[in-house]
């Protein structure tokens, strides 16, 4: 590992230090904090804007980090970048949840299902006591939108942790990493299948700051939803359609967009017509023996209309309809919001048919979908990048700006903003910026001849 390798990757774990300790001061805090009598903890927490500014100026550096990497990346081993992984993900997931209050929202639906309730009907304010309490407002009456893989899951973790909201949010962290372990050690054997170092793929879809800041920071189940949509796309590449097919069933019974996959792995087959009918068969199988296993039914599917009661800023389609709303045209957002998602099936259609390979097109069958939703979170986007990852030779520039700007759209506490805490993550991000300036990257050691 040369030495512009080293220095970045201690620059990225500088920020890693810096978001880890913002977070303790101004991140996605539970209301019952055990940690709030320790002196130290107490004192950072006296100054939440100190901590957003700090939050933001990591999270300038962790971007920079990883941006100059690039360049450097294809004369290192993939086990290096595994190393620097898990140096920039190591203080991240010490710290609190931060950028948004979801995780929260886990382990109330996690407790319903485990004391009976109903949480495709029902909405966390109906459990009552302390894990209701650090859900947001905005989803106390709403039912859980993910799959029943993902409740199960939950509520075998409340059947450990009880009401004990901290041991939880670490409990709901180790499923996340679990997932990124998937992502990690799936990423090398799907890039191989099609000619990507794989460098450049754990740079692009391991190390990426979303990733590192949403399913590591965040502990957001999307981990645990890429994490076996990559195992059963690794499956697929290895021609065993049956097993790809209940991986892939299994993350969409956490988050329903990984279904799309279905398709990827019938083309990525030998003989489309026997991989067709394995596909299928496996698909339905698993299916069933999920479903039944889990013992909740199918009321998730009416409930994935959940998320679209966010409006975020980031979705062009509800954007538009809000526009056009206050413009005196209040059925707008509805007739947008269908054309855009027909626009987006259009685009996966084409994505699936017309990219170089099968990987790469429901990488941007994926972004299609997202972008073209009625609503976009930050995290959303790894669902394709995951793929892209794997199945183009080079990332799409654009792809690479967008995961740094969005990094940026989040303030830590994962609630609605106030102008002091913007101006904070502006003055931070501001910082962190002119300290990369004022250190040049260092130049790659060439040798001698």
């Amino acid at each position: 590992m040369g030495r512009p390798d080293i220095v970045n990757r201690t620059l990225g774990f500088a920020g890693s230090v810096a978001i880890a300790v913002g977070g303790l001061a101004a991140g996605a805090l539970p209301q019952r904090d055990p940690f709030e009598h320790w002196p130290l903890i107490r004192e950072l927490r006296a100054f939440p804007l100190v901590g957003v500014a700090g939050t933001y100026f990591g999270l300038a550096l962790l971007c920079g980090a990883w941006l100059r990497m690039r360049s450097t990346v294809d004369g290192q081993r993939p086990a290096d970048l595994i190393r620097t992984l898990l140096c920039w993900a190591a203080p991240l997931a010490l710290t609190a949840p931060m950028f948004s209050r979801d995780v929260y929202s886990y382990l109330a639906q996690g407790e319903m299902v485990r004391r009976g309730l109903d949480a495709y009907r029902w909405g966390p304010s109906s459990l009552g006591g302390p894990l209701s309490l650090d859900v947001p407002a905005i989803w106390q009456d709403t039912p859980a939108p993910y799959g029943p893989v993902f409740l199960r899951c939950a509520s075998a973790i409340l059947a450990l942790t009880g009401e004990h909201t901290v041991i939880g949010v670490w409990a709901m962290r180790l499923v996340a990493l679990t997932g990124v372990a998937l992502v990690v050690a799936c990423l090398p054997g799907l890039a191989a299948r099609f000619g990507v170092p794989p460098q450049r793929a754990l740079w692009f879809g391991a190390l990426n700051p979303l990733l590192l800041l949403h399913l590591v920071a965040g502990a957001h189940n999307d981990a645990l939803m890429v994490g076996l949509l990559a195992a059963g796309l690794l499956a697929a590449v290895r021609d065993r359609p049956l097993l790809a097919a209940a991986l892939i069933v299994a993350a969409a019974l956490v988050k329903a967009p990984a279904i799309l996959a279905l398709i990827t792995v019938v083309a990525l087959s030998r003989g489309r017509t026997l991989a067709l009918i394995r596909t299928a068969a496996g698909a339905v199988l698993a299916f069933i023996a999920l479903q039944a296993a889990s013992g909740l039914g199918l009321g998730w599917i009416a409930a994935l209309r959940t998320p679209t009661t966010v409006r975020n800023g980031l979705s062009l389609s509800t954007d538009i309809g809000m526009l056009l709303g206050e413009a005196g045209h209040p059925d707008a957002m509805a007739v947008i919001r269908l054309a855009a998602a027909a626009l987006g099936c259009a685009l996966a259609g084409w994505a699936l048919l017309r990219a170089p390979n099968p990987l790469a097109g429901l990488g941007l069958a994926l972004a299609a979908i997202v972008l073209c939703g009625p609503v976009v979170h930050p995290w959303y986007l790894l669902w394709p990048i995951v793929p892209l990852a794997a199945g183009m030779y080079r990332p799409p520039p654009a792809a690479i700006r967008l995961s740094v700007g969005i990094s940026l759209f989040l303030l830590p506490f994962g609630a609605p903003t106030y102008p002091e805490a913007v101006v904070a993550a502006i003055f931070g991000t501001v910082a962190g910026v002119l300290y990369l300036r004022l250190r040049p990257p260092v130049p790659a050691l060439v040798p001698a001849t």
